[in-house]
């Protein structure tokens, strides 16, 4: 508070932990037709099998998106072949259906997991807010008391996100050790179903209140 700036400016901060809302898995299928949009999902035994197999989880065949497909052509002295290679995503809103999905894709032999990635999307809690807002305004009572005088309205609020709110892109590590890894154990989803696969994330806010004040402390 100055001459300059006749408001009386407080600030406070706090911290919690922020989970993910949805996951995306990507993987690649390997498979032996090219099909193009919704007709692979009908067409390419393999991706009609992974999608099988995750409704078997209750994973609708709506969170699985075809993302891209890459041909591969080879020709030799006496023969000529080819194979596809697609590219999934699987779209998961309920993350206690991650080890689930996880257990379909390492069935399918000719899958291979590539990354997850988590969506944090949303931003800090309500809480986080509600928090610094008290605080901010008990610290600006207390101090107005020692000053001698009292606030009269709210002229201006700022909150700041700090910390590294979003990770969009979480490896897994070499992907196929990671299938390698889940085919060998008798049940993925139920050996995983225990593990917290979903990294929360330490998030902050900083709330900044500027008040007007009056003369009179009452």
């Amino acid at each position: 508070m100055t001459n300059n700036d006749p408001y009386l400016h407080v600030s406070e901060l706090a911290w919690g932990e922020l989970k993910p809302r949805a996951a995306f898995l990507h993987l690649t299928l390997c498979a032996d037709k090219l099909f193009s949009g919704r007709a692979a999902f009908e067409k390419a035994v393999e991706l009609r099998r992974l999608i099988e197999a995750l409704a078997a989880h209750r994973i609708p065949d709506s969170a699985v998106a075809l993302q891209g497909a890459t041909l591969d052509v080879s020709t030799g002295l006496f023969t000529r072949s080819s194979s596809v290679t697609y590219r999934v995503r699987i779209h998961l809103t309920n993350l206690d259906q991650v080890p689930d999905a996880l257990g379909a894709i390492a069935d399918a032999k000719q899958a291979r997991l590539t990354h997850i990635e988590w969506d944090y999307a949303g931003g800090p809690t309500d809480d986080l807010l509600a928090e610094c807002a008290a605080r901010a305004a008990g610290k600006a009572k207390r101090l107005a008391t020692a000053l001698g005088v009292g606030l009269a309205a709210v002229h201006r609020v700022e909150e700041e996100i700090l910390g590294d709110l979003y990770e969009p892109c979480v490896s897994l590590g070499a992907p196929t050790a990671q299938v390698a890894v889940a085919r060998k154990l008798a049940s993925v989803g139920t050996e995983l179903a225990g593990l917290d696969l979903a990294p929360t994330k330490k998030v902050g806010v900083r709330v900044r209140v500027a008040y007007t004040l009056k003369a009179d402390p009452a």
